[in-house]
């Protein structure tokens, strides 16, 4: 993907491309970028954020940051079933597995990606062509009080089992509303994490994700 829009200056003028987006269809979109839609999405799961983000003129690219650092709005797709509900959970951000030990919540990528998000909903759907996908309305949203107690409390508890070196201990079970998953392309690849004993040790790739429970409250 070649093609990009200049950064938005404004959230109103975000929001107004966002906006812009509502019913058309993803082969729609491409053609208008001059860009080639995959046949399938089975290896191209980032594929529709990345053309998002050139279409809105995302700027973070793969920085630790929201995609519109200017703006501390942060960009996400949501794949929703026929009847309206997210498909699947929401990827975050990394789970820091070194250095730790100074780390806060509002310090946390996990805190500076959920103060201001823009959803891109759409309607996945393998019974038809990818190009018909059709996007629905953007929602630009940030958590409630209640909301990033609630997110807080997850992260602290998640991140006192890494603190502690208990990776072990870590299942996609935990957390309401924020839980830790693995995030690497196949069970192979491996990164440096903090073990029990406090020394280092090869591990898997973890990441932030929200729940499907938390984000079908935010788009029904």
């Amino acid at each position: 993907m070649k093609n990009k829009t200049t950064s938005p200056a404004t959230e109103a003028e975000l929001w107004e491309r966002a906006c812009g987006l509502r019913e058309k269809t993803l082969g729609h979109l491409a053609a208008e970028m001059g860009i080639e839609l995959p046949p399938h999405f089975k290896r191209e799961k980032g594929w529709i954020g990345q053309l998002l983000e050139r279409v809105l003129g995302a700027s973070a690219g793969s920085l630790a940051k929201p995609d519109f650092p200017h703006l501390g709005i942060e960009l996400k797709t949501l794949p929703l079933k026929s009847n309206g509900k997210p498909k699947e959970s929401t990827y975050i951000s990394m789970v820091p597995l070194m250095n730790t030990s100074l780390l806060t919540w509002t310090s946390s990528d996990v805190y500076h990606k959920l103060h201001r998000i823009l959803w891109i909903p759409y309607f996945f759907d393998t019974a038809i062509s990818p190009y018909h996908w059709h996007f629905s309305q953007p929602i630009l949203w940030s958590p409630s009080v209640e909301e990033e107690a609630v997110l807080k409390q997850d992260w602290q508890d998640l991140m006192s089992l890494v603190q502690l070196g208990q990776l072990d201990q870590i299942h996609a079970r935990l957390g309401e509303y924020l839980q830790i998953r693995p995030k690497a392309m196949n069970a192979a690849v491996r990164t440096k994490g903090i073990g029990q004993d406090g020394t280092k040790i090869q591990t898997s790739p973890l990441g932030f994700y929200l729940r499907t429970s938390f984000t079908e409250k935010i788009v029904l």
